[in-house]
């Protein structure tokens, strides 16, 4: 009796772990097996010395910093609308929805990646992470560059 439900058991689990296989095939997208690369560091800027501007009682400082500016609603809506035809959001968590089996891509933009960086990780993933399960997406040129921008946009 105690060998059948030892059995039983594994029966259970080996088909939860099949299903669980048979899932990710479907959505294209596992874990990566490969530790990610660090993001190359931006090359350092030359300081220059300039001569002080002379002080006038008029000219008061400006107080305002510059952000850059958060992805249009146009390029978000476009990009978001390629993303869901993709079924990124099986595996990836974009701005707190999708999956978990992949980076969350919610400040994609804040690893300091090149926008063509982006775009070859999208279309040929496997040129950055050999070992990658994400598949080729192969979009066309208009398509590639509007997510690799939003994704870019995302800090």
């Amino acid at each position: 009796m105690k060998v059948l439900k030892e059995k039983k058991g594994l029966t259970v689990l080996f088909t939860a772990l099949f299903l669980l296989i048979i899932s990710f095939s479907l959505y294209g997208c596992a874990k990566k097996l490969a530790p990610s690369k660090p993001a190359a560091k931006p090359a350092a800027v030359p300081k220059t010395t300039a001569a002080p501007a002379p002080k006038t009682p008029a000219a008061a400082p400006s107080k305002t910093v510059s952000k850059p500016a958060p992805a249009s609603k146009k390029l978000e809506a476009a990009a978001m609308k390629i993303i869901n035809a993709q079924g990124c959001e099986g595996c990836h968590i974009i701005n707190g929805k999708g999956g978990s089996i992949a980076p969350n891509l919610s400040k994609e933009g804040t690893k300091g990646r090149s926008i063509h960086w982006l775009e070859v990780q999208i279309n040929t993933p496997k040129v950055h992470f050999p070992n990658t399960m994400m598949p080729n997406h192969n979009l066309n040129p208009v398509q590639l560059k509007t997510v690799a921008e939003y994704l870019e946009s995302l800090k």
